[in-house]
């Protein structure tokens, strides 16, 4: 048998032996207090009967502001005895552990409506995180851990050389250099049951989190969940509903067992755009154009198109991009195409951008970044930049520095686009594309297979709001009202999140064991 086919058998029989068997889930606290009562503040007390025996054991004492600040555990938890009672703010570092919770594909506005709905209340409120473009998960985390370029922007890209195996480059983690940073994920064989099989799967990560967090001697353990990224795309916005809650009975209960010695930041890589859509079969568009589909660039009019994911973008290798972007702009369901121009050096290169009314650019210098208009405005940022040039904030050359276009642009259709493309093809991956395209949700492009499995339900990939912008909230403490995914570590750093940093969950550098797969 050849070696490229190892990945497909393997997927099968996990498939095939393992849909049903994620095994139990992790311990949770129950979905609503038995009674809650008001406190003499204005705040209130939550009673829980945890043990299942009919009366309250466990109560979560909730500030005026809706956060939750003491703890107490008692046969009759209305007694406040010392010992039993734990302020949480009232813990030191010292006595403190840190779980960090990486869980894929949760957009902001979800978790941000949730917890002003009264969930999720040990956390300080949640704030908005802006993703890379394209908004793929091995180049968001790999942002996040600061270990850019990954090799490509997703599993299966285009070396120069040949287009790689997607399969195999999934099955052995060779396109994920934040994986090390990690201490838990799920392996990636079983991702192809986790869709199917969302909830089950979740359950089974939580648990796997819940008992190695408990059992491992770091200060910090970090987790990875691709289960809410299965759950949005089987489910859409009900299967997210069903995983958050899931995840807030998960928090409180680790707070419970740990007695709040405990800090537990979560954050997602990019949001999900929570609608059903259909593929663009790009291949068959290109060739339709009168391009060549192939594996590896040989002569003009050669393309090589990677298909992997289920995504609202898409690369395209070619060695005529003007052309390819020119020709692909005007299709069905394809919202906006940026290239490079080559002929500047790599550091310095343009960008160019094309929707189908308009065409830009995007340069940058020691000032910042350039955003001149052709003809249209495709990234539709003209109102934005004659606000700036009313305020100063513009100089002679039409440079506007990052910062303040970062605060200008940050809630946009397109948060903060100018810096998220010209970083797509200045250092995110090794293999820079050659064309970038961003598809309108409610259609999708890559895997023809993986399309007709899923029905897929929400995607994620595009410049657009909701793939684009994850989040993050953290017991630890209060963080600025929104990041970009780059500057996220350096933040929780400040607020004493001993992330690993610059160096990897195992010191020498090595993977760590994978968690198995039930059964396997």
């Amino acid at each position: 048998m050849k070696k490229s086919a190892t990945p497909r058998l393997r997927i099968g029989l996990v498939v095939l032996c393992q849909v049903a068997c994620a095994g139990p889930g992790p311990k949770l606290l129950p979905t609503t207090p038995i009674r809650v009562s008001s406190l003499p503040d204005g705040g209130s007390t939550r009673l829980y009967d945890v043990d299942h025996n009919g009366r309250p054991d466990y109560a979560e004492d909730v500030s005026p502001e809706g956060r939750v600040v003491r703890l107490r555990y008692d046969p009759d938890v209305l007694g406040s005895s010392k010992e039993n009672t734990v302020v949480l703010d009232e813990i030191t570092a010292r006595d403190c552990r840190h779980l960090v919770l990486i869980l894929d594909s949760i957009p902001y506005s979800m978790v941000r409506d949730f917890w002003k709905h009264g969930r999720f209340r040990l956390f300080h409120p949640p704030v908005r995180v802006i993703s890379p473009f394209p908004v793929m998960t091995d180049v968001c985390l790999a942002e996040f851990f600061d270990v850019s370029p990954c090799p490509g922007v997703e599993s299966e890209y285009y070396d120069g050389q040949r287009l790689t195996n997607g399969y195999l480059t999934y099955a052995h983690e060779e396109n994920t250099p934040w994986l090390r940073f990690v201490d838990y994920h799920l392996n990636p064989i079983a991702h192809s049951v986790a869709y199917p099989n969302p909830i089950g799967w979740f359950d089974h990560e939580l648990r796997h989190i819940q008992v190695q967090f408990d059992e491992s001697p770091k200060d910090c353990f970090v987790g990875y969940c691709v289960g809410p990224s299965a759950l949005g795309a089987k489910h859409g916005r009900t299967g997210h509903q069903i995983g958050l809650v899931r995840l807030d009975r998960f928090c409180q209960s680790v707070v419970h067992a740990t007695r709040g010695r405990v800090q537990i930041t979560l954050m997602s890589d990019h949001g999900h755009n929570l609608v059903r859509s259909g593929r663009i079969d790009l291949p068959r568009l290109l060739r339709n154009f009168g391009y060549r589909v192939r594996n590896k660039l040989e002569k003009p009019g050669d393309v090589v198109v990677p298909e992997f994911g289920v995504v609202t973008c898409a690369v395209v290798h070619t060695r005529e991009p003007a052309a390819v972007a020119r020709d692909l702009v005007g299709a069905d369901g394809i919202e906006l195409v940026a290239y490079r121009i080559k002929e500047v050096a790599e550091q310095s290169g343009r960008i160019v951008v094309l929707s189908r009314e308009g065409q830009a650019t995007i340069s940058r210098g020691g000032n910042g970044y350039r955003y001149e208009t052709q003809r249209g405005d495709p990234l539709r940022l003209r109102p934005i930049l004659a606000r700036l040039e009313l305020k100063g904030a513009v100089d002679d050359a039409g440079f506007v520095k990052d910062h303040t276009l970062f605060s200008a642009t940050n809630d946009h259709d397109y948060p903060d686009v100018v810096h998220r493309l010209w970083r797509s093809f200045h250092g995110l991956v090794e293999n820079a594309p050659d064309v970038l395209v961003s598809v309108q949700d409610g259609r999708h492009c890559g895997s023809a297979l993986m399309s007709k499995v899923l029905n897929l339900a929400a995607a994620h990939g595009n410049l657009n709001e909701l793939s684009s912008t994850a989040f993050v909230m953290t017991m630890a403490g209060e963080l600025e009202p929104v990041l970009r995914m780059e500057d996220l570590h350096q933040a929780l750093s400040k607020l004493g999140v001993p992330l690993s940093g610059s160096e990897p969950c195992h010191g020498d550098g090595a993977r760590k064991p994978r968690a198995a797969l039930p059964g396997v």
